[in-house]
């Protein structure tokens, strides 16, 4: 069970030391609807976070930027 624990927690700690912050900013007919920060590996898992978190709140955007 020890050895169980520790392996998740080295996965968990490791997948989570290559993930960065990400400033997404959502755009809705070419002008910002909303700017957050979102921690992901790659922009593209960035954008899709923000994506659904918009969703979440109701909000549908044409398209998401993370830099």
């Amino acid at each position: 069970m020890k050895k169980l624990i520790m392996t998740a927690a080295l996965l968990l700690t490791s997948s989570l030391s290559y993930a960065g912050a990400y400033t997404c900013t959502a755009y809705i007919k070419g002008e910002v609807v909303n700017t957050q920060t979102v921690n992901a590996s790659k922009a593209i898992v960035a954008e899709e976070k923000a994506v659904d978190r918009l969703k979440k709140k109701g909000i549908v955007v044409d398209y998401v930027e993370c830099k």
